[in-house]
């Protein structure tokens, strides 16, 4: 490979570089103004109350009827 060749590589590669970088931060911005304005689903799971039946409920402990 001769050294233009290797420059016309590397600057090729360094466009592409910048073009994906672009892209990415469109695409983030996009995805940003797109998302609802809500806590993050940690968040809202830790707010919605302290249950312990998931996935089977507890276990009561009346009597059995005959």
């Amino acid at each position: 490979m001769s050294a233009e060749q290797n420059s016309g590589i590397r600057r090729t590669v360094g466009r592409f570089a910048v073009a994906l970088a672009a892209c990415l931060a469109v695409a983030g911005g996009a995805a940003v103004a797109a998302a609802p304005d809500t806590a993050p689903a940690g968040e809202q799971q830790q707010r919605a109350g302290a249950t312990d039946d998931w996935p089977y409920p507890a276990p009561t402990t009346a009597p059995p009827v005959n």
